[in-house]
């Protein structure tokens, strides 16, 4: 009998703990806007309200009014923002993330080289470092009786980096099929460019260039080797700055590739 009145106290002791406000678990708490009212009135420090909101659940009502009312409430900037960004009904959302070329492969011997499609750089240890293209679009911008193209690649600086200042690159494209160029970073985008062609147009008629200009193009030293390789190299040293192998013949659909590198 004793035993049978310990276990029905137990149970009004839960029932009674669940009823209380606060006693629902972490896993299914929901925030809503009256959850960010009563922790911004409590006077929790705002970094931790907004930790908050980014790792729960949350249903709140973002509609313009609402939002006036949160910050009539106390709400701050900064905590508003979070909230937006959470969105409704999910917690918040991952930050967007930027798509960044592969990095350059492990060094590998002469041994195991590919044989198509494909450009190294030969290391002073004698070793070869495989370099992966980066893809970029073909931009034109049309103005009055005028257009100007740029190859435009994301980033102000590639990822694959060399200290070498005249550094030594096998190739399998020659240098008519894959020409040396200096890229241009952004002046105000984060972003490489290469201008690749202009025109001029007039009522009866106009020129139109496309290509790599002369200006642009890097001199280089170019040997082929036994296996078929392109031995390429600047014909003298490079200052600091963006580089790359273009595929010239790749944005005739407006996008291409380019083996991108950057010398520190």
């Amino acid at each position: 009998m004793k035993r049978i009145r310990a276990v029905l106290v137990l149970l009004l002791v839960a029932a009674v703990s669940l009823s209380l406000p606060g006693a629902t678990s972490l896993a299914q708490e929901v925030l809503t806007n009256d959850s960010v009212i009563q922790m911004v009135k409590a006077g929790l420090p705002e970094a931790v309200v907004i930790a908050k909101i980014k790792g729960t659940a949350s249903k709140f009502d973002l509609k313009t009014d609402s939002l006036v009312s949160l910050k009539k409430a106390g709400v701050s900037d900064k905590v508003l923002e979070a909230m937006v960004s959470a969105g409704s009904g999910s917690p918040a959302a991952a930050a967007p993330t930027t798509t960044t070329p592969a990095p350059p492969g492990p060094a590998v011997a002469a041994g195991a080289l590919k044989n198509q499609d494909v450009i190294y750089q030969l290391l002073v240890s004698g070793k070869y470092v495989e370099m992966f293209a980066t893809s970029a679009n073909l931009e034109t911008n049309m103005s009055f009786f005028q257009s100007k193209s740029e190859v435009v690649l994301e980033g102000r600086k590639a990822q694959y980096r060399t200290s070498e200042k005249q550094p030594v690159f096998l190739s399998t494209y020659s240098s008519t099929d894959a020409p040396l160029v200096r890229l241009k970073q952004g002046d105000d985008h984060n972003d490489r460019n290469l201008k690749i062609g202009s025109g001029a147009f007039m009522p009866f008629g106009g020129t139109q260039k496309m290509g790599v200009r002369n200006e642009d193009k890097i001199p280089v030293t170019i040997e082929r080797d036994a296996r078929g390789f392109y031995k390429v190299s600047p014909s003298a040293t490079l200052p600091p700055g963006e580089y790359g192998f273009i595929l010239a013949t790749g944005f005739g659909a407006g996008s291409g590739k380019i083996y991108d590198f950057g010398v520190d």
